[in-house]
């Protein structure tokens, strides 16, 4: 079950000078094809300088946690002259241990160290799946109001391989979730006609994402709505 396939899907396109992220948790209701699975945390942390801490962790109800666990992914990155820049990312799931891996960004040999298959040469830009979601964030907030903004290629390093994914501003709509409803931006990958994956993202909580959904042949498999907590 992949819970965290949702997250490849930001992009890593410079934003505005001087870009700093406000800090914030958010709590979603997660469901796999329709059915509860539990609770996901995202949380953004400030550290030293223009540095932060990304968190999602997911928290699984009932079987689905025996089976399964509660993973977590980390990310560290900065944000240089307007752009996030990865430093380090983590994988880790106490109940499936095998499944973990850690990823170091080093840009001055255009390489992504610690994945599975080896260092893999990386394009300037590249992002890790969850630090890229920042520097979404950024991007949207400074096209929204364009008339063209335009599409994002968007190359994302995993454990296994790097590969680039497209992504266009799609409208704008009000959206129902369980913590209310929100004025929001749609936000989807383009180039692959099996899977989408769409985003509502708030301006009212500064471009985080209010709902997320990942569909595959044409079936809703994951998704995430804001909730009250």
């Amino acid at each position: 079950m992949k819970l965290h396939r949702w997250l490849l899907a930001w992009t890593a396109i410079p934003a505005a000078q001087a870009a700093s992220l406000t800090p914030m948790q958010l709590s979603y209701d997660v469901a796999w094809s329709g059915t509860p699975l539990g609770i996901g945390t995202l949380t953004l942390s400030a550290e030293a300088g223009d540095c932060y801490r990304y968190e999602l962790a997911t928290h699984p109800i009932g079987m689905v946690r025996w089976l399964y666990g509660s993973p977590k992914e980390t990310s560290h990155f900065c944000v240089q002259d307007g752009a996030v820049v990865p430093s380090t990312m983590r994988f880790e799931n106490a109940k499936r241990p095998k499944d973990g891996f850690a990823l170091t960004f080093d840009f001055a040999k255009a390489l992504v160290l610690g994945g599975r298959n080896g260092p893999l040469p990386i394009p300037a830009g590249a992002m890790d799946r969850l630090s890229v979601h920042q520097a979404a964030r950024l991007w949207v907030k400074r096209h929204v109001n364009d008339a063209n903004p335009g599409v994002l290629v968007v190359p994302i390093a995993d454990h296994k391989r790097v590969k680039s994914y497209t992504f266009a501003i799609k409208g704008r709509s009000m959206v129902s979730t369980p913590a209310g409803s929100f004025d929001a931006i749609r936000f989807e990958r383009i180039d692959d006609p099996k899977t989408t994956l769409r985003f509502w993202l708030a301006p009212e909580k500064d471009y985080m994402p209010v709902k997320v959904q990942n569909i595959e042949d044409g079936e809703d498999k994951v998704s995430l709505s804001l909730n009250g907590s």
